[in-house]
């Protein structure tokens, strides 16, 4: 088998690190090691380099594999594809352990044990393994020397629910980002930014209500070992003291909680983090702009505030159930969906409520509406905002919920949406029409464009909508199997595609997108950790600075989201990866 191969000149920082992982290991009896390196700056290749000289210096045998685990099923294609470009080929052959059994189960096995490096999901791996009929012989599992593991925390670490206290979060932020201001001194400068800025020019903002927004989003939830991940790490050997040699990978670098769940599972001593450096660092880490679209639809923002009136009428039932049963008056904001989930699906703690209101069946019926109408009109709101009117008329029509229906609100919006299905008569929505003059203006500029979506049908969508223009586009979505994802990417890396229009979620961590000029957010994500993990794909730095647009309905939540978003980003990720913001309207 010929590969075309492509050596990569590495970076100074790149050399460092691989110098490190290589000391450790021959001077510092180390075997495993966390790389922690911001998105795009190339821990793969770092990876690689050590593979290489691992090789070189014999402590990889002639006998010994190499295992690559990544988590999304798409992203084991990537990684071949740059395993060939860093010409590991050179070491033997890889192996591409498929999601669809098109190759019959014996010469998979036959494969797998005459190659030298190994391609899979730690699922796709177990079930290989221990099947009825396995793909993979176990010898040639523990022939596998070197582990290489694409961002490891996300993959080893499962969240349990308790949070940080607040103090420690205080402690936490004024660490990472104060740079030596104290959390106040942080919070009066966040506020004094806000109520500067363009966007927000005339608007008050609370210190309390932004304290307590960053005490959210860093009060990080404690973490231990994946149970879904532990059954690997055994078939693999990893957790008897094993001398074999992990390498794992993560850009999530402020994550001390996740790390240390790393170093008591795999013990301290021959654990080892790396911090790359080098001359060239500043240069590559990565920078972006953030702009704002403003979509103005005096109707949307009528729907939206009625959905706000909707959700807070329910929100009064959920919360005295909340208390009932947690003894605590006010539900945390990012424990709402989760309390509301347990509370519709779990008996245990229906049986409790029912308990605490006196065995009253009736009263108990009404919470678990309120819960449910609650949780349809999040859904309905995200329809209304992020996909098209179609979609959120059919949503709507199809609400039996009996605390909606007799809902006065609720039936304003009903009598709303049958006017405007009148007066609209299929035209399409504003926010698709200003997505669509955005993206034949960077096309025109001969610019190729990202575009994150909520919802799958809308990467179709639009997608149709765009190549209906004459711009040739595709898409890729968590519903498509994994041969369709990376082909759909390779259509745009080539440049055979001018727009890609991905799913939020599948596209945001590990896959690399560099050849993207500009990214587009259809909607909003609140998250800083997933807003950073996805502003990493378009590869945006000092030396190439990208620009990224959020397009939102003007005087809605998802626009006083992404608002709040963009100056979070600019004052805390700002000072750890030297982020550029600004923001426009149109």
């Amino acid at each position: 088998m010929t590969e075309q191969q492509t050596k990569y000149d590495p970076r100074s920082y790149q050399i460092n690190a691989r110098d490190q992982i290589i000391n450790g290991i021959e001077n510092g009896n180390k075997s495993k090691f966390l790389i922690l390196l911001p998105t795009g700056m190339g821990k793969t290749l770092i990876a690689t380099l050590s593979v290489d000289v691992l090789i070189e210096r014999g402590i990889i045998q002639p006998d010994d594999k190499i295992l690559f685990l990544v988590q999304d099923r798409k992203l084991k294609h990537q990684l071949l594809e740059m395993a060939r470009m860093y010409g590991l080929t050179d070491h033997g052959h890889l192996f591409l352990l498929e999601n669809e059994r098109r190759i019959p189960a014996k010469m998979c096995r036959q494969h797998a044990s005459v190659s030298k490096m190994l391609f899979a999901t730690p699922q796709l791996l177990m079930n290989a393994v221990v099947g009825k009929v396995p793909r993979i012989d176990r010898a040639t599992i523990d022939a596998c020397k070197v582990i290489i593991i694409d961002e490891i925390l996300d993959v080893f670490a499962q969240s349990y629910g308790a949070r940080r206290p607040r103090n420690e979060t205080v402690e936490y932020i004024e660490h990472k980002f104060g740079d030596g201001k104290t959390f106040k001194q942080i919070i009066n400068d966040l506020k004094t930014e806000l109520e500067s800025s363009e966007e927000m020019k005339g608007m008050e903002f609370d210190t309390k209500k932004l304290e307590n927004y960053l005490i959210r989003e860093f009060g990080a939830r404690n973490y231990r070992m994946s149970k879904k991940f532990e059954p690997v790490l055994n078939l693999l050997g990893l957790l008897d003291q094993s001398d074999k040699i992990v390498i794992g990978m993560t850009a999530s670098i402020s994550q001390e909680t996740k790390v240390d769940v790393l170093k008591k599972s795999f013990g301290a001593d021959s654990f080892e983090e790396i911090h790359p450096i080098g001359d060239d660092f500043e240069s590559f880490k990565p920078a972006y702009k953030l702009r704002q679209i403003r979509i103005f639809d005096d109707w949307i923002t009528q729907i939206d505030e009625l959905i706000s009136t909707i959700k807070y009428a329910n929100m009064m039932k959920i919360s005295k159930a909340y208390l009932l049963i947690t003894n605590r008056r006010k539900i945390p904001s990012d424990r709402v969906l989760l309390f509301i989930t347990d509370l519709l699906g779990k008996k245990t703690i229906q049986d409790q409520l029912l308990s605490k209101i006196g065995g009253d069946a009736m009263k108990l019926n009404s919470i678990l509406a309120n819960a449910s109408a609650y949780l349809t009109m999040t859904v309905a709101r995200q329809r209304l905002l992020e996909s098209t009117f179609v979609s959120f008329q059919n949503f709507v029509n199809k609400i039996k919920n009996n605390v909606l229906v007799k809902n006065d609100d609720f039936i304003a919006i009903k009598n709303a949406m049958e006017k405007r299905a009148e007066e609209v008569k299929g035209d399409l929505g504003e926010k698709e029409k200003k997505i669509l003059f955005w993206i034949k203006k960077f096309v025109d500029d001969g610019q190729k464009i990202l575009v994150m979506c909520r919802f799958v049908e809308m990467t179709t969508h639009l997608k149709n909508l765009v190549n209906n223009m004459g711009i040739p586009a595709t898409n890729v979505h968590g519903g498509m199997d994994g041969s369709s994802q990376h082909a759909h990417i390779m259509d745009f890396k080539t440049g055979d595609k001018k727009v890609l229009f991905a799913s939020e979620r599948l596209i945001e961590k590990g896959t690399d997108l560099p050849e993207a000029d500009v990214g587009i957010y259809y909607g909003t994500t609140s998250s800083l950790e997933r807003y950073e993990q996805s502003l990493g794909r378009i590869r945006s730095n000092f030396q190439d600075v990208k620009t990224c647009y959020t397009i939102s309905y003007n005087q809605t939540v998802e626009n006083e989201k992404s608002l709040k978003r963009d100056a979070m980003f600019l004052e805390l990720m700002g000072k750890k990866i030297g982020t550029v913001i600004k923001t426009v309207n149109s």
